[in-house]
Order: C-alpha cells, then sequence, then structure tokens
C-alpha cells in the first residue's frame, strides 16, 4: 500500500497529464468495448435470424407468346375472347443444375400423385357438390343442343349422386355448331351439371347439364414428353350394338370407371424434399395444430411419414400416430393439387393402375390460416392434400406420369443460403440460359442483413480505433511516466529500493489509473454499444410468421427485429485486454530503464 501511494503521489505531482491519461484511456477502452458489442451483436443476429428466415426461389417458365383464343357462348350467342400463354418446348430441371449453386434443398418440381382410398372419407356427408356422370342418352325428339335439349336415361354408367328421375336437359353449350341428336339413337356423354340456361337474364330456363370430360390422355414419357395416342378426344359418341365390344366402348367405360375411382374416392397426395418449399408453407399460411412437421431425418432416411389436412383426419378420426394406406396410383406434374385433373386415361386408354401401395404413419395435422392469401388459386392447398417426403416413395412412377408440363411457380423451386441471392443470380446469368422467371423471397432477410452489414461496418471502424488508440496512448504515457522519469528511478534504487519495489513503485500507479479509466470506458461501451446499434439499424419490424418455421411451431406469432442488448462481458474482455496491454508496455519500459545503473541513469535529464 505504501509503494502505491507512493506512485499515486509520483503521478499527483503532473495532474494535468494524469487525468489526460486517465481520459484517453477512458476513451480507447470505451472504443473497443462499444465495437466488441456491435460485433458480438451482427453475430448473435445472423444466428438469430438464420434460424428464422429461409430464402427460396420459385421458378416459372416465360410464356412465349400471348395468343387470343376464343369460346362460344349460347346464352351471349356471341363469342368470348380470352387471352391464352403459349409455351414453346419444355425447359428441363436440369438447367438449375450448375456447378456453385450451393442449394440447401431442391431444385424440385412436385408432383401430386392420385391415392385411392374408397375407404376414407374425403367429403363431409352432408357437402353438396356438383354431379359428374357418364350416362347413355336418347332425346325425348329431334333436337339440336344449342339450349336445353330434354334427354332420357337409358343406361347410368356413373354419377357421384344417385340419379333418380327419367330424363335431364342437356345442352352444348360450348359449341357454335352443336350436331342434330336423333331420338331413335341413344347417345354416351361424359356430363357436368352447370347452372340454368340463361341465367343471366330475367326469365332463365331449366337446370341442364353441359359437357365435362372427353376420351383423352395427357399421359407423358419420364422425360416429360407427351405419349403420342389415338384416342377418340371426344365428349359424345353414339351407342351402337357392340359398342361396348369396340375400342372407343372400352375407353368409355375405363373413362366411367376412372371417375369412380378418383372423383370423390381420391386424395391428393404431394411429394416433397422440403415442405418450406412450398409456398403456402413459406408464407406461413399454414400451421400445425399436431404433431410435428418433417425432420431431416425424415428425408434422408426416406421414412414414410405424412401431414394431414386438419379437415380429413377429423372426418375420417384420425389422430396423430395413425396409419394411413395410400395406393399411389398416377402422378401429376403439371398442376397443382387444388387444380384437380380427374379423369385422365393412359395413352392406350387405359386406367392408371397402382404403382406404390404403401402405409404412412401420421406424424402431423395442418390446417390453413382462415383468410390466408396467396398469389393465385392454383397456389392454394387442396381440403384433402397429404405430404410426404419424397425418399419415402419406393417405386419410380415413370409409367405412370398422367400429366407434365413446364416448370411453374407453385410446382418448381428450390432454396438457397440466406444472403446470396446476388451471388446466385450472377452465376445464373453466366448460364446465358433465357426463358425461365425466377422469384426470390427472403421475408425480410435482405434488409435485415443490410443493418448488420452496417452494424459490422461500424464495429471494425471501432475496433480497429480503439486498438490503435490503445496502443498510441499507453506507449506515450509510459513513456512519460517510466522513461522521462528515470532520474527518480536513479535515486530509488541509491536510496537501496530494489528492482521489485521500483518496478511496483512505477507500475502500481499506471495500472490503477489504466483500471479506472477501463472500469469507465467499458461500462460506456456498454450502453454505447446499445445507441449506436439502435441508431444503424431503424428499419421496419418484420413478421415471425414468415419465417421458415412457421408449419413445426405453435408459439404465438411474434415480431422479429434485430438484438439490440449489450453485453457486459464484452466490456470486461476489452477492458482487461487494455490493461494487460499496460502491463505489459509498463513492464517493458520499466525492465528496460531498470537494465542501466542508477549513475548511468543520473546521467540523463528529466524532462
Amino acid at each position: 500500500m505504501m509503494i502505491l501511494c507512493k506512485s499515486l503521489l509520483r503521478m499527483r505531482r503532473t495532474p494535468v497529464r494524469t487525468v489526460l491519461f486517465f481520459l484517453l484511456v477512458a476513451m480507447a477502452a470505451a472504443l473497443l468495448s462499444t465495437g466488441g458489442g456491435l460485433w458480438k451483436m451482427c453475430r448473435d443476429n445472423m444466428i438469430y435470424f438464420e434460424s428464422l428466415f429461409q430464402t427460396i426461389a420459385t421458378v416459372e417458365q416465360k410464356p412465349v407468346r400471348i395468343v387470343k383464343e376464343q369460346a362460344w357462348d349460347w346464352e351471349k350467342e356471341k363469342y368470348t375472347t380470352y387471352n391464352s400463354k403459349e409455351y414453346g418446348e419444355t425447359i428441363p430441371l436440369s438447367v438449375l443444375d450448375f456447378e456453385g449453386a450451393d442449394y440447401i434443398s431442391g431444385p424440385e418440381t412436385r408432383a401430386w400423385y392420385a391415392a385411392y382410398v374408397p375407404d376414407y372419407l374425403v367429403l363431409d356427408r352432408n357437402a353438396g357438390v356438383s354431379n359428374a356422370m357418364v350416362v347413355e342418352v336418347s332425346p325425348v325428339e329431334d333436337g339440336i343442343p344449342a339450349g336445353p335439349l330434354k334427354v332420357e336415361i337409358k343406361n347410368m354408367l356413373y354419377s357421384y349422386y344417385p340419379y333418380n328421375s327419367p330424363t335431364f336437359y342437356f345442352c352444348d353449350h360450348d359449341n357454335p355448331s352443336p350436331e342434330m341428336m336423333y331420338a331413335d339413337k341413344t347417345y354416351i356423354l361424359c356430363l357436368w351439371d352447370g347452372l340454368r340456361h340463361g341465367w343471366r337474364g330475367s326469365d332463365p330456363g331449366p337446370n341442364e347439364f353441359v359437357p365435362w370430360r372427353e376420351i383423352w390422355s395427357t399421359q407423358a414419357a419420364a422425360d416429360g414428353t407427351q405419349i403420342p395416342h389415338t384416342l377418340s378426344g371426344h365428349y359424345m359418341a353414339e351407342v351402337t350394338p357392340g359398342f361396348y365390344e369396340t375400342k372407343e366402348g372400352r375407353q368409355w367405360q375405363a373413362l366411367a370407371e376412372e371417375l369412380e375411382m378418383g372423383y370423390w374416392k381420391s386424395v391428393p397426395v404431394t411429394a416433397t424434399g422440403n415442405t418450406n418449399l412450398i409456398p403456402m408453407f413459406y408464407e406461413g399460411n399454414t400451421f400445425l395444430e399436431q404433431g410435428r412437421g418433417f425432420i431431416p431425418e425424415d428425408y434422408s432416411e426416406g421414412r414414410k411419414v405424412c401431414l394431414v389436412s386438419r379437415r380429413f383426419a377429423r372426418r375420417n378420426e384420425m389422430k396423430v400416430g395413425d396409419i394411413l394406406h395410400l395406393p399411389l396410383r398416377y402422378a401429376n406434374y403439371a398442376e397443382s393439387a387444388n387444380v384437380g385433373g380427374e379423369g385422365k386415361l393412359t395413352a392406350d386408354g387405359e386406367v392408371y393402375q397402382v404403382f406404390e401401395d404403401g402405409y404412412w404413419e401420421i406424424c402431423g395435422i395442418y390446417d390453413v390460416v382462415p383468410g390466408a392469401r396467396t398469389k393465385g388459386w392454383a397456389y392454394q392447398l387442396d381440403e384433402n392434400e397429404i405430404f410426404i417426403p419424397k425418399t419415402s416413395i419406393e417405386h419410380d412412377d415413370g409409367g405412370n406420369i398422367a400429366a407434365a408440363g413446364c416448370m411453374k411457380g407453385y410446382t418448381t423451386s428450390f432454396e438457397i443460403p440466406n444472403g446470396t441471392i446476388d451471388h446466385w443470380k450472377s452465376l445464373w446469368e453466366e448460364q446465358g440460359i433465357d426463358g425461365l422467371e425466377i422469384t426470390f423471397y427472403d421475408k425480410g432477410y435482405s434488409v435485415l442483413e443490410d443493418g448488420i452489414k452496417r452494424m459490422k461496418r461500424m464495429a471494425l471502424i471501432l475496433l480497429v480505433a480503439g486498438a490503435v488508440s490503445a496502443v498510441c496512448i499507453l506507449i506515450f504515457f509510459c513513456h512519460m511516466f517510466i522513461t522521462k522519469q528515470s532520474t527518480r528511478t536513479a535515486i530509488e534504487r541509491s536510496l537501496g529500493l530494489s528492482k521489485g519495489q521500483c518496478t511496483a513503485s512505477l507500475l502500481s500507479g499506471i495500472l490503477l489509473i489504466v483500471l479506472c479509466g477501463c472500469i469507465l470506458g467499458s461500462a460506456a461501451g456498454y450502453y454505447g454499444s446499445e445507441t449506436a446499434a439502435g441508431q444503424i439499424t431503424q428499419v421496419e419490424r418484420f413478421d415471425r410468421q414468415y419465417s421458415a418455421g412457421a408449419l413445426y411451431t405453435t408459439e404465438d406469432v411474434e415480431e422479429t427485429t434485430y438484438m439490440l442488448v449489450g453485453n457486459w462481458q464484452v466490456g470486461a474482455v476489452t477492458g482487461s485486454l487494455v490493461a494487460v496491454l499496460a502491463a505489459g508496455i509498463a513492464l517493458t519500459m520499466i525492465h528496460k530503464s531498470l537494465r542501466k545503473e542508477p549513475l548511468a541513469l543520473l546521467s540523463g535529464r528529466e524532462e
């Protein structure tokens, strides 16, 4: 204590120099503490945001032209013109697989599979739906079905609802030149019940059935090219003796069977490598009501687990852990499950057979956020849509592709690391491929990342300024308090003080000033880092419902913004480093001074 008092007494004799030393050390410590605090905030925020956000992109092939098409409407008695997109040659998914594309998931083009589930309820018992049917009829009298033509039922091949009346009205509504139908002939048609004829007017006619499905096939090969077929393409044919022994007759029977299996006895099963690649999931329009979402092991190990909708689970009194039998019949790569596409035949005019007969365990039950909005109807989920890991399908679907088409935003997507959009775009431009529209979504991560980058730049500036200032200040003032006071050191040595006592006398006062300055500066830096970060990152808040974990959590939705909390440990570390540096510099100068004999030191002059 005596040595410390003597050291402070020595420094007290130069009060201006001592106070300036204290203030400058505190300033350097504050710079280091603030910079270190900002740097740690950057690191913590990056880890925090990485756990919340994902960056995905949807891919859609651009149309080569827009063409005008016309459809006839007998009610308006004129053609209605509408625009239609025309696509050129289909661009394969493989163009997205190029060197440097650091994908986390995908790219994938998702298919939905028709699973034949006659033992499950896919529609509420009291729900009403439009009726579809394949039926043989004869006109009550000769007529042209340009308007409602009364026909008599001869044979019902398929109807969702039992049809008790022997007659109904048929209208070839969208045909500008319908052919005459004769009462002495029998015709087979695939129909859908429409609205009342002339419903726009003040005196609408009777309810009518209109053409729905034709004998057609869109079956595609594994490479996506459509398989040629010789199907008639008609939605009406005359039934003659031996008709069902002919090729066309057997195709009509197959269409009735296909509708029987697929219309309200099948559910869509979408296979994916990551549910967050599906826009409805990524945008936070779904939530997990029970159970869990898919985990990485489900994908990597091909586990037979599935997610089912709340409505489907409720209708069939299912719960998490139940086993679901899903015989998969065909794949549809062209449309979303919500658009539909029932009634598809093979290129040979036959019914698709089951290619994957498996059992999946329900791991989670999801629901759609009420009032959820997304880009369009095709992006919505079907109310019975079931999701499975793509790797859980054991057999190849190449022979059962009912429809294939170009990439669409609701079928094709991929995930890349956050903050790499510009890098990916630069690599994509090098490929020189035109014809794809790629839209990125990160739900505000880029804006948040900009704030972090600004914070990191400021942190680096403060750290460098603080480090340089600390070194310069300590060297200068240690020189002033040690080297420039060599005469006093020589006198103390001459009076009998040992080198250790002289070292303690010179060092203790300097370290006390440094420690006090570091404590003050680190405390100021602790609060200064929060203030500085708040000024640097003044951006809007982001809603966590748009984060990657929306499907996997039942937590209340929170706002996401920066974590601007200082850390006292950073100040303690930076302050300790300054103190250690001060001790090192001071000991080096003291050691250099004490190596000289007292007489040699007395020969110099104290300035």
